[in-house]
């Protein structure tokens, strides 16, 4: 296996460091052997001055080249997580809350940026340092050495052991902290609601809640972190009194010529106290490393999601999208069935409308035909095409939902989102064929009106006017509506109706009907009940039959 060259430089700046550290400690024990001689004081200086020298150097270019690579590291596994959030399955994205992915990509990263910022850089060194430490006291005189190797190994079985502990209560804690993240971006998303309803209380109590369960979670890594603080002091002063004491009398014991001279005591001392400094590090460093760790991890998950994504998959032949689906079945997690062997075909180019009770399996049909939910059983075909093999379709197949998403930006740069490379005069006129325009210019700003996040200064009837737009720019051979002009006032509504009327021109169109207008327009319309369709046919040949759809369209007529 061949070890990266940005390791090898690591390694290498790591031991020039630590050992510039500990030269300090040889030269000094050179000087008090020689008995202070002159002619050993000016080398001595020399020597410790270079190994000083090469010491900051190489801390500085180790902790540049460090830096650089923790925050490429980060910046990638942002990349490939934001990535992967996009190519995840939809029916995965629907059930994992957007604040946890938020979270992952931001607050765990930045947990790991900090520490490696700070510690982590410095964990590198210390155990450079450490090491070569070790070494030289074992070369110094091995008896007493052993006594701190001994003691430093148990201490850092020990810390392994405990770290197994304190990394599960972060991870736990980490999670926490994105549940209460969840909570306050709900809370403050939906303060609005929350005051005009009068439920201030049962969400300040969910607040409460989910305030004590972060705050109880980091409180539990607390025991097992000063433990091991407890225990790593204990150790590292047994190991500083064993060679301060134990030095001094080993090397005077017994009646002959002292087993160390004064200057190897003097550099003993040193050298623990360069070894023990380290080993006090990665005591104290154990939980903010552990924190950082679960950071990552929590980000690598993200990472090693499966892709939904079909990289061998088969491209939609061009035009207007046939679908076929065949006995299909679906449910959301363990759930029971929510819609039962469902059987239809709609030819490419039909105009279709799907109606039906609350709970009937209309939202449910749709999200089968856009992956946002995979069905238990049976097949979906676009185009003869099975829908699992489907290579992305990005731009052939489009939802416009009843209130569209809008991005922080322009109303022209919404619309064009999708292809930077449409001009200012092409989303015109989008606006223009949906009968749109005197619309666009009312705004305060026309084109460049500023939309907000999410489109909050816009009233839902204006996004769903501006998603419209966005879908008739994207030029899609599927569309599929769940009644995307709701929102609209009943004399732009007439105008919209003609644009949709050319939009749909030549496109399959599947809409969720909401109003009576969709179905009438329709060239056939899907009743559905119970996860069942129940109906099939023109809407004036369901409406004078008896059945689910003559009800609906009586109650429709009532209100």
């Amino acid at each position: 296996m061949t070890v990266p060259s940005w390791l090898v430089k690591v390694l290498i700046l790591a031991l020039l460091a630590g050992a510039g550290r500990i030269i300090a400690p040889l030269t000094v024990q050179r000087v008090i052997d020689s008995g202070l001689a002159t002619h050993t004081v000016g080398p001595a200086i020399t020597v410790g001055a270079a190994a000083v020298l090469v010491a900051g150097v190489s801390s500085m270019l180790l902790n540049r080249g460090l830096q650089e690579r923790a925050e490429t590291t980060v910046a990638g596994l942002r990349r490939a997580g934001l990535r992967r959030v996009h190519e995840m399955a939809a029916s995965r994205a629907d059930r994992t809350p957007a604040a946890d992915l938020v979270s992952r990509l931001t607050s765990d990263l930045d947990q790991m940026t900090t520490f490696l910022q700070g510690g982590g850089i410095q964990l590198v060194t210390s155990t450079a340092q450490l090491l070569i430490a070790g070494v030289i006291m074992s070369v110094y005189s091995w008896q007493l050495a052993l006594p701190v190797l001994l003691i430093a190994g148990l201490l850092l079985a020990g810390m392994y052991l405990m770290q197994r502990l304190i990394g599960r209560r972060f991870a736990r804690a980490r999670q926490d902290l994105s549940g209460l993240q969840r909570v306050v971006a709900e809370s403050v998303a939906g303060a609005a609601v929350i005051r005009s309803t009068g439920t201030q209380d049962r969400m300040r109590a969910k607040l409460d809640t989910a305030v004590d369960r972060a705050r109880d979670s980091l409180i539990r890594t607390l025991p097992p972190l000063h433990g091991n603080a407890s225990s790593g002091e204990i150790a590292i002063a047994t190991m500083t009194v064993t060679v301060l004491l134990g030095g001094v009398w080993w090397a005077l014991a017994g009646d002959g010529a002292p087993r160390l001279t004064s200057g190897q005591v003097v550099a003993m001392v040193f050298l623990v106290t360069f070894f023990v400094r380290p080993l006090q590090f990665l005591v104290q460093s154990l939980g903010e490393a552990q924190n950082a760790l679960a950071g990552w991890r929590r980000a690598k998950q993200l990472v090693e999601t499966p892709s939904a994504e079909v990289t061998d998959g088969v491209a939609l032949p061009p035009g207007p999208v046939a679908v076929r689906v065949e006995q299909a079945s679906a449910r959301y997690g363990d759930g029971p069935p929510v819609l039962h062997q469902v059987t239809v075909t709609i030819e490419a180019g039909e105009h279709v409308a799907i109606v039906g009770r609350t709970g009937s399996g209309k939202s449910t049909f749709a999200k089968l035909l856009t992956r946002r939910l995979d069905p238990s059983s049976g097949t979906i075909l676009l185009s003869g095409v099975p829908l699992d093999r489907l290579a992305p379709t990005a731009g052939r197949v489009v939802i416009l939902p009843q209130d569209p998403f809008l991005f922080e930006g322009t109303v022209s740069g919404n619309v064009h989102r999708g292809d930077l490379s449409r001009t200012g005069d092409e989303v015109l006129r989008v606006f223009d064929d949906l009968g749109l325009r005197d619309w666009l210019h009312a705004l305060p700003d026309g084109p460049d009106t500023e939309v907000g996040l999410r489109g909050e200064r816009l009233s839902a009837g204006e996004r769903q006017l501006v998603g419209l737009a966005r879908t008739a720019l994207a030029d899609p051979d599927l569309v599929i509506f769940d009644e995307a002009t709701s929102g609209i006032d009943p004399a732009t509504d007439v105008a919209v109706q003609a644009a949709l009327a050319t939009l749909t021109r030549g496109r399959t169109t599947i809409a969720i009907a909401h109003r009576m207008i969709t179905a009438e327009n329709a060239d056939r319309v899907l009743v559905f009940d119970a996860g069942r369709i129940v109906q099939s046919g023109p809407h004036h040949v369901l409406a004078g039959q008896e059945g689910p759809y003559r009800k609906l369209v009586e109650a429709w007529n009532r209100s």
